[in-house]
């Protein structure tokens, strides 16, 4: 059981890490009348991420340790 927390916290580790390089790459830049397109929701979404892999990362040790 421990193992499958384990896979699933990688796998959003790897997605934040995912959305934080996708979003420097796309980068950000300002149009002919002023406005400024970025990629701002991949930030939230990495957060989201680094959160749920935290947890999850937690929840493996505590079933390993049990």
């Amino acid at each position: 059981m421990s193992l499958r927390y384990l896979a699933a916290a990688i796998a959003c580790l790897l997605a934040a890490k995912g959305c934080y390089e996708l979003f420097h790459r796309l980068g950000s830049h300002v149009d002919d009348q002023g406005w400024l397109h970025e990629p701002f929701g991949l930030i939230p979404l990495g957060w989201l991420f680094l959160f749920a892999g935290a947890v999850l990362f937690v929840l493996s040790w505590v079933h390993r340790n049990k």
